[in-house]
């Protein structure tokens, strides 16, 4: 398990004065980096073998969004881990000690060197503390796009800014690209992402948004249709 701290930024938040959807993601990210980063067993492995955990999914329930200068605590584990992939959750606790972040990332282990999925040692796997699983509602990882037309919009130009250390889009700046196509009044309570093929420096993408009730499903993929990654939203 690892904890840390730390306070909500100015550069957390958006115009609305909340704390934006894509700061959420950072949040977890930079826990579950730090997470394995310092990780006793799973350091040296991905240092030696040229090896890094993907994330291929990710849900959030945001049951109060933290607000500007607040002290938050943050704590994640690992609840089950397989040669190939693995799950975590991430807790965000506000001052008042409550939790107010609910996280479930799921990744998968891939060779550097490749770009391919790989199978780790079970050795390596039995030596990793695994924790009880956060009691919340898990929605699946794969997330369906409804039986109805979209609304299509122009393709977006994949930025030098979008890319991180691992030469692809950061799996927040994801967000930051769907938000646009969320309602000026929308109240996002719940985030699932689910990141299929890595999108890089100089592509395009094509958003595709599908309205039904409160989900807001948008679908960034290539001019063939072929989706990058998919984001579904619960408002209210």
């Amino acid at each position: 398990m690892y904890e840390m701290d730390r306070q909500i930024y100015c550069s957390d938040i958006g115009e609305n004065d909340e704390i934006r959807n894509s700061a959420v993601v950072d949040i977890l990210q930079d826990a579950s980096n730090f997470h394995l980063e310092y990780h006793p067993v799973m350091s040296p492995f991905f240092r030696n073998e040229h090896c890094v955990m993907y994330l291929v999914s990710r849900q959030i329930d945001i049951l109060r969004r933290p607000v500007y200068g607040e002290k938050i605590h943050i704590k994640t584990w690992t609840f089950e881990l397989k040669r190939m992939y693995g799950y975590r959750n991430t807790v965000v606790y506000g001052e008042d000690g409550k939790p107010c972040i609910l996280g479930v990332a799921g990744g998968a282990f891939m060779d550097t060197d490749t770009q391919k999925p790989i199978r780790v040692p079970q050795e390596l796997v039995d030596r990793v503390s695994v924790y009880d699983r956060l009691d919340m509602e898990y929605k699946p990882r794969k997330i369906a796009l409804p039986d109805i037309r979209p609304r299509r919009f122009e393709p977006v130009a994949v930025r030098r800014c979008d890319i991180d250390m691992n030469k692809h889009v950061n799996n927040a700046r994801y967000v930051d690209i769907t938000d646009e196509y969320l309602p000026e009044d929308a109240v996002v309570t719940n985030m699932r992402i689910e990141y299929k093929i890595p999108i890089k420096r100089g592509m395009t993408v094509v958003p595709a948004v599908y309205s039904q009730g409160n989900t807001i499903i948008v679908s960034l993929s290539d001019i063939e249709d072929r989706a990058f990654c998919i984001v579904e939203y619960t408002v209210k």
